[in-house]
């Protein structure tokens, strides 16, 4: 018994320490808020797969943007679909005559997708979004003049989960914020090891420069992280602490979409090598699972009760101090009141999911995907 202690009273210690020390990134990330006009040197790719609905609430967004700021270049690349998705955007077209619309004829997936946009565009920096996001008015004058004023390969832009509609998705908005959180102060300390695709700038040399050497292609999911990682060894990638920038994507409203979703997260990542991914990924997994075995414990012992309870508003208190920071900066409400709810489900959920991925494939868009 003494033994396990001692082990748990190291990993907390681990883990403890390592979200502070992420919160004390967070709180001296500087904000930046320059502004322009001009995006003359970005080219947006949108690429999408039966999205007809998603696609008019994000025309209609890049609508207002496009007040503020002109001259970019937007691209969507249809992945075979088979709703009125190309009818959207055909009426977009014929309202922005600067938007293109590319078809995957001989190749299937967001990351295909992606690939035949940044081989059409001739602009030298890249915005990914994916169909279902929404952006806010202010998104393209923010995300032009941050683009214009880096030295970075890689820009990591904010995303929140929402709006929510049901208990699911607003557990999923509060639980992202932490995500949000290490992808922002991971990179902050020089360290990258989350992005995500749904708001993603990058270079169009850089891309290329590091494409000949992915050996990630035939991997169905991945198309921002594969990226990240076959960038690190030799490129800045920078996070942009600009709240204008931030998108919102739409939250799973059913289990089963959340739990393909998270399964298909876990895949791509098993799939990385980076020593500040794994660490991060075994810190996280061990620290829920104790949590998992810790409860079953005092089932049976009892006196076990108060050395649990230690350990589990330890790390209550730790994770809170990281989320409601970033619910703060992003202006999400009443996180306070759905981070008590998360604190006893995210345990199981965290514990359980790496297990599940390793032997099952989940779907997307109707297709099997490929994470081996």
């Amino acid at each position: 018994m003494v033994v396990i202690l001692l082990i748990v009273l190291f990993l907390t210690s681990l883990y403890l320490g390592w979200v502070l020390w992420l919160y004390a990134l967070w709180r001296r990330l500087p904000e930046s808020t320059p502004s322009t006009s001009d995006a003359s040197h970005l080219t947006i790719l949108v690429p999408f797969r039966n999205e007809s609905e998603n696609l008019k609430a994000l025309c209609q967004s890049l609508k207002a943007v496009f007040s503020h700021c002109q001259h970019v270049e937007v691209l969507f690349i249809d992945d075979h679909s088979s709703d009125n998705s190309i009818d959207v955007i055909q009426q977009f077209q014929s309202e922005h005559p600067g938007t293109r619309l590319l078809h995957q004829t001989d190749t299937f997936g967001k990351k295909k997708g992606v690939d035949l946009g940044v081989a059409t565009s001739v602009r030298p920096w890249i915005v990914a979004l994916d169909a279902d996001v929404v952006l806010p008015e202010n998104w393209l004058v923010a995300v032009a003049a941050n683009t214009a004023h880096s030295n970075a390969d890689m820009l990591i832009l904010p995303l929140r989960i929402g709006p929510a509609s049901n208990l699911i998705s607003r557990l999923q908005e509060v639980e992202f914020l932490s995500v949000m959180g290490v992808t922002a102060s991971m990179t902050a300390a020089g360290l990258p090891i989350l992005c995500n695709g749904a708001n993603l700038c990058f270079r169009k040399e850089a891309y290329e420069s590091v494409r000949p050497q992915r050996q990630d292609f035939h991997i169905t999911s991945g198309d921002d992280l594969f990226l990240l990682h076959a960038l690190k060894p030799k490129h800045t990638i920078a996070w942009v602490h600009d709240l204008r920038t931030q998108v919102a994507t739409q939250p799973h409203v059913t289990l089963r979409g959340l739990v393909m979703q998270r399964l298909r997260w876990m895949g791509k990542t098993s799939r990385m090598n980076d020593p500040a991914l794994r660490y991060t990924a075994w810190l996280t997994f061990s620290m829920n699972a104790l949590v998992m075995v810790g409860f079953c414990m005092t089932l049976s012992r009892p006196d076990l009760l108060p050395f649990f309870l230690l350990f589990f508003i330890t790390k209550v208190i730790a994770d809170a101090l990281l989320i409601f920071a970033v619910g703060e900066w992003m202006c999400i409400k009443r996180v306070k009141r759905f981070y008590g709810l998360l604190i006893f489900i995210y345990p199981l959920y965290a514990t359980l999911f790496p297990l599940i991925s390793i032997l099952y494939k989940p779907t997307w868009k109707g297709r099997a995907t490929n994470i081996t």
